[in-house]
This record gives C-alpha cells, structure tokens and sequence, in this order.
C-alpha cells in the first residue's frame, strides 16, 4: 500500500511506519470531502446557494486542500456579494496549487473590472455604516445606506436581508416581502428569508401582490422608478424607533460588521491600488514624453519646462509612496494567508508564504506576529519536510529527496534530524556521482555531530569515497 499522506510504501497494516497516519481513516475522510463538494455542485445548480456553501465549509473541515471546493465556494461567495470571502479563498487555493487553477482566471477577472470592484467595495462599507447607525437607533439612516449599498451591488443578499428585517420592525409586511422575493430568487432557501417569510405567516408571495394591485393608496411617483433601482417596491416610510426591537443586530449581523472591513480591506489591495498606480504610470509616461518632445523647442519659455518637471517629479513622488504603501499591503495580506495556512495546519504552505514576504514598512506589531507564525511554522514545517524526505529516500526516489531533504534544513535551527539529513544528501550525492559534495555533507555530521547515530555510517561513507 502507498501511503497516501507521504508516500511511503509498505505492506502491512494501515499505519504508515513513516509518517504515523491511519491510510484508511485519511481516505475516508478525502473521499467524505469529494462526496460533500458534489452534493453541493448539485445544490449550487439548483440554486440552493446556502446550502451548498455549507456543505463546501464541511468538505474542507475535512479537506483543506480540496481545490475544487475551495473554487466552488469562492464563486458562491461572489454571486451572493461577498467579494472579500471570495477572494480569500482563491488566495488560499492559487497558494495551495499555482498552475493550471481556474482561481486564478477568477481573480484576474475581477481584477480587469476595477470599476465593478470599487462599487462592490462601496456596498460592503456602505453596510457597514448602516449596521453602525442601527447599533445607535438611527434606523433612518441605516435604511438609506442599505439601499445604496444595493444599487451598488445588486447581489449583496446580506444587505436585502437586514433591509427586510428593518420593514418588520415596522410591520410593513408588504416591503418586507418584496426584498425575500428578491433573496429566495438568488437563492432558493436562504434560512434567513425563509424564516422572515414565516414571520410575516406564511402568506404566499402571489396573494401579498394583489393586495398590493388592489391598494390605492400609492404614490405618484413609484410608476417612474427605474426597474434597475431597489426602490422599485412599494417605498420605506420614515418611522421612530420602537423601545421593543426584534433583534436588528443579531450576533451574524455582528460578525458580518467585522469581516466586512477585512473584505474592504482585501478589495482595495487587490483591486482598487493597482488601478490608482496604473493612472499614476500613465500620467508620468505622458508628462515625460512632453518634456522630453519640448526640451529642445523654444516655442517654451525656461518657467514653463521647470513647471513641467516639478509636476513629474511631484508625481514621481506620489507614485513611490503609492508603490510603497502597495507593497506593504500586500505583505500584510500574505501574511495575513500565512496565518491562515497555519491554522489550517498547512505548515509547508505557510512557511513558502512567510518567504515571500518583505517585512519593510511593517509596524512593531506586524513584525512580532510575523515573527510568532515563523517560529510556530518553521520547526513544523522542517520535520514535515524531513518525513517526507526520508520516505522519498527510502523509496529511491532521490530527486523528491533531496528537494525535501534541503527544504526541511532550511527551516530546520536545532532539530534533532538534522544530522540524518545530511546523511541522507551525501547518499544521494553519492548516487549523483558528486563524490565531492558527498564528502561535504559526511564530513559535516562528523564534525558537527558528534553524537550522530549516523556517526559510524558517515565516517565508514567517507573512507570508501577516499579510497
């Protein structure tokens, strides 16, 4: 049996004598993991868009690296307008496997649409205001900001959601259910518009509009609205706050305040501060090339051409520091995944992540936290490496070996296989014919370690290649 975690072949028992998993608890679990991802595929083409994110969350609790469910999720997220979840999870995914990904072509795309992204990322800050102004009784406010934040993207099913929980505060069961007509359309059976729609009684969406055809009371003014716009339905009347609320800030509502302004912040990195450079850039080129064209013609005046290159060395400016901030974001949003793999138990992942990173501009805090991920990650990582180094190595799989083997030294201070893995390269040299490099790794557990259980093989390896 070939283990499926390392590698390792063996022929006995379930165990893998290298790496210590139960094979047979590991598959099941993967195989979970893929049953769980189609059921939600089938789900997600019935538009039953909560229940197959759901289902995707519980198939990576078992899988993390299930690429198809992480991608499959990042699309839900998308379409139900939550961008900045989306995005992480195609940054977990692209950090997980580079080539071939489809989320790659996801997030160049969103990238191509920098107009739609600044709209997308007005609607999440947007929300956020109003679950402020609702947290302070200012209900009114709250409302305006919410239907902004809809026109500003038309799927962000939060925002039609806590609209509809503003309309039955009031009783107003008649806009309330225009807005869960809207959700359960995207979104067959969101729990939180089926559990509005129990609220208002069960009334069928077909009897609550010919009551509304019915009513002669409405305003001039709702024929002229634009089908494109939220206030299309019948329009919200300005109203005092009740002493007796029905939970408006309910503990998601909480949590959704929190991960929007991490989504903000994930949208403006990735999105929105290349578009700002790329102008900067273009500004600079045009600002050149006039200075350079005009130099030579004394159709300008000295004044004019020093006023010229003030301005393009201003902008210059400008630019550098853009640039600069651009760089320390992005560091912090690799760090930030870095995090995220750790938790995830991805500790390879995460220390190539932590390579990655250029700690300049990072404050005080940043850099203590950088700091803890890499001393948690590093000697995780290393012994994860050297595991799988030395089950290569047993295997005579000597390529996979030595990329292991130097990987594990790599992250590896004080660890008690160090001396092993240089054993290990030297053999490997050995079979390369690279007798000198060899020499160099047997006579480093010689020297270094002298308590080596390789000892003995390290020094017997050299006077064989000294002969």
């Amino acid at each position: 049996m070939r283990c499926p975690n390392c590698g390792f072949d063996f022929s006995e028992g379930y165990l893998c004598p290298t790496c210590g998993i139960d094979t047979f608890v590991f598959l099941k679990t993967r195989n979970l993991s893929i049953r769980l991802y189609n059921e939600s595929l089938e789900m997600a083409k019935e538009m039953d868009l909560s229940g197959a994110a759901e289902k995707l969350e519980q198939s990576l609790l078992f899988d993390k690296s299930n690429i198809q469910a992480r991608n499959l999720l990042g699309l839900i997220y998308c379409e139900t307008g939550r961008i900045g979840d989306a995005l992480k999870h195609w940054i977990i995914s692209t950090s997980i496997m580079k080539e071939n990904n489809p989320a790659v072509g996801y997030m160049d795309f969103l990238q191509k649409n920098g107009r739609e992204m600044e709209k997308y990322n007005d609607a999440v800050v947007m929300y956020n205001q109003a679950l402020l102004y609702l947290n302070h009784g200012s209900d009114d406010m709250a409302i305006i900001q919410l239907k902004k934040a809809i026109d500003s993207n038309p799927n962000f099913i939060d925002a039609y959601n806590l609209l509809t929980l503003c309309c039955l505060e009031e009783n107003n069961h008649k806009r309330a259910q225009h807005f869960i007509d809207i959700v359960l359309k995207k979104d067959k059976k969101n729990p939180n518009a089926l559990k509005y729609s129990s609220i208002i009684g069960g009334g069928s969406t077909s009897v609550i509009r010919k009551k509304a055809a019915r009513s002669t009371e409405k305003k001039e003014d709702d024929k002229t609205v634009s089908i494109k716009r939220t206030d299309s339905a019948p329009p919200i009347p300005r109203y005092k706050r009740k002493e007796k609320k029905i939970g408006v800030l309910e503990k998601r509502d909480l949590i959704s305040f929190l991960v929007g302004i991490c989504t903000t912040a994930i949208v403006i990195l990735v999105l929105i501060m290349p578009a700002i450079n790329e102008g900067k850039d273009k500004t600079i080129l045009e600002l050149q090339t006039k200075v350079d064209n005009y130099a030579g013609e004394t159709k300008m005046t000295p004044e004019e051409v020093l006023a010229m290159r003030t301005e393009l060395e201003t902008l210059q400016g400008e630019n550098k520091q853009l640039r600069s901030e651009e760089t320390k974001q992005a560091n912090l949003e690799l760090l930030q995944t870095a995090v995220s793999q750790m938790t995830d138990n991805d500790f390879e992942g995460c220390v190539a992540t932590l390579d990655r990173i250029d700690t300049m501009g990072f404050s005080e805090e940043d850099i203590s936290k950088y700091n803890s991920v890499k001393a948690t990650a590093y000697p995780k990582a290393a012994d994860n490496l050297y595991t799988k180094g030395k089950s290569d190595f047993l295997s005579n799989k000597f390529p996979e070996a030595k990329i292991n083997l130097e990987n594990a030294l790599k992250y590896a201070s004080n660890e008690n296989f160090i001396d092993d893995a240089y054993f290990y390269l030297g053999k490997i040299a050995e079979n390369d014919e690279n007798a000198d490099q060899a020499k160099t790794y047997y006579q480093k557990v010689i020297t270094e370690y002298p308590d080596s259980n390789q000892l003995a093989n390290a020094e017997n390896a050299l006077s064989q290649l000294a002969e």
